[in-house]
């Protein structure tokens, strides 16, 4: 277990997911350099969930559906070049996969965060992974669940319960304070807040400038506004930025840019999304749990959004 960020540098090798799906894979890399800087190993990963429109298909995408991975366990592959879903959408972990030294890595979590969890232990083993750290773009995994801006409680649930399953050393980590737009800042501060008053705060990273260059090379091929504006801010732009299309509105401060870690049990623990779906046996099941709990879940969001791209 780590009780500050500074024993991190107590374990060799570190698989950091980004557990959003998304472009959080973005998010992993200013962790890594973290990682790296002080000897550890690292590995990076993420979530094969690209959202509607992005992808043609909603949920997440199950591996036999990707092309250009091989494939290490059932629901684990490694990630090369120019990965995409035999529709044809691109996966943000193949462009990152071209981009960097380390290997790349993509989890399945169509049957859910236990089948992903003991695809992955073995994975782990095999490559002597001691620590796995999970990073939210945005800060909407630290969210209680009822939230009225809440709008990805499935991957965010799953990605947490993921971390809670492992047998190696979890943290979670967010990037971008407020940056998806779903989390207020005074929500945020006080799910920080409360979370740091029971010791579930570990520490904080920013993004340097090396970081920062290496990003925005990066981001010119990534579609993501979560983990492009943690980059922004790093450059000193501050302030209310549009995101979706105009149906958000993400507020933007110093504090944007940094990398805030937690102990993964504290954030599960007040969790009511996290209670309310972890016995479901796959994204099908968690997303009606939460429909009959009233949460409106990114399934819902992606099924309607391809309706009425159907019917217009």
């Amino acid at each position: 277990m780590v009780s500050t960020l500074e024993a991190i540098t107590d374990y060799e090798r570190a698989l950091v997911i980004g557990i959003g799906g998304g472009g959080d894979i973005v998010g992993t890399i200013p962790t890594g350099r973290l990682l790296q800087t002080l000897g550890v190993e690292v590995y990076l990963g993420g979530i094969a969930w690209q959202p509607v429109p992005r992808d043609v298909k909603p949920g997440p995408t199950p591996l036999a559906e990707l092309l250009d991975v091989t494939p290490l366990a059932a629901h684990v592959a490694r990630v090369h070049p120019h990965a995409r879903t035999i529709d044809g959408t691109q996966l943000p972990e193949g462009i990152v996969a071209e981009a960097v030294d380390e290997p790349v890595f993509i989890l399945d979590v169509v049957d859910g965060p236990f089948a992903l969890a003991d695809s992955l232990a073995g994975v782990l083993d095999e490559h002597h992974i001691d620590l796995v750290v999970g990073i939210d773009a945005g800060g909407d995994v630290l969210a209680i669940g009822t939230e009225s801006g809440i709008r990805s409680p499935i991957s965010d649930a799953f990605g947490l319960l993921l971390l809670r399953e492992l047998d190696v050393t979890t943290l979670v980590g967010v990037i971008g304070y407020g940056s998806d737009g779903e989390l207020t800042l005074d929500e945020l501060n006080e799910a920080v807040s409360e979370l740091a008053r029971r010791d579930g705060l570990l520490g904080a990273w920013g993004i340097t400038p090396r970081v920062r260059d290496e990003l925005e090379g990066l981001l010119e091929s990534v579609e993501t506004e979560a983990s492009r504006l943690p980059v922004e801010a790093a450059g000193g732009s501050f302030g209310r930025f549009n995101i979706r299309d105009g149906r958000r509105v993400a507020t933007i401060t110093p504090s944007s840019m940094m990398t805030y870690y937690f102990d993964t049990q504290r954030v599960i623990d007040r969790s009511t999304t996290v209670r309310l779906i972890e016995s479901a046996t796959g994204v099908g099941e968690a997303a009606e749990r939460l429909r009959e709990a009233g949460i409106h879940t990114e399934l819902d969001t992606e099924r309607s959004l391809l309706r009425d791209d159907t019917t217009s």
